[in-house]
């Protein structure tokens, strides 16, 4: 039988689970809905793995992709996407939930669950996480132009 403060504290650790359970939730939500960015169509990201980019041939974007990935990506994945600590991201494959669209922004958005690649859906939108892809897309494109034997078949 609980009495006095002991009854206390239990009930009030019993509230705060509750609180922080439903605190998940909610913030989960809230990262979910922030993770879809700007651009329409970005929920329907996961259910249509043949999904376009809608950014994929503004070349501003592009741009802005590179600059993007060069702050936030090429620490890991070295300069231009061509692979460091981290996989190259301009050769063609990818090694995680496969290379569609959909999946490259679910896996830039989520991370890679016990790796190293960190969920970026809180600090970047949707639409920086496509400018990003559009940019490794256009960099995959030029090393194929340009008969690079590290680059495989894209898509």
């Amino acid at each position: 039988m609980r009495t006095g403060l002991t009854a206390v504290r239990g009930h009030a650790r019993s509230r705060v689970k509750a609180c922080a359970g439903g605190g998940l939730l909610a913030l989960a939500a809230l990262v979910g809905a922030g993770s879809l960015g700007q651009t329409p169509g970005l929920a329907r990201a996961q259910a249509r793995p043949d999904m376009a980019n809608p950014l994929e041939a503004d070349p501003d974007a592009i741009q802005r992709g590179l600059e993007l990935f060069n702050e936030r990506c090429s620490f890991c994945h070295g300069t231009r996407g061509r692979g460091a600590k981290g996989p190259c991201l301009s050769c063609g494959r990818f090694l995680y939930r496969g290379g569609s669209n959909a999946q490259l922004f679910a896996t830039i958005s989520g991370g890679i669950p016990g790796g190293q690649m960190g969920a970026f859906a809180a600090s970047m939108s949707g639409e920086d996480i496509w400018r990003i892809i559009a940019f490794l897309r256009d960099e995959t494109r030029k090393r194929q132009a340009a008969g690079d034997p590290a680059v495989t078949q894209a898509r």
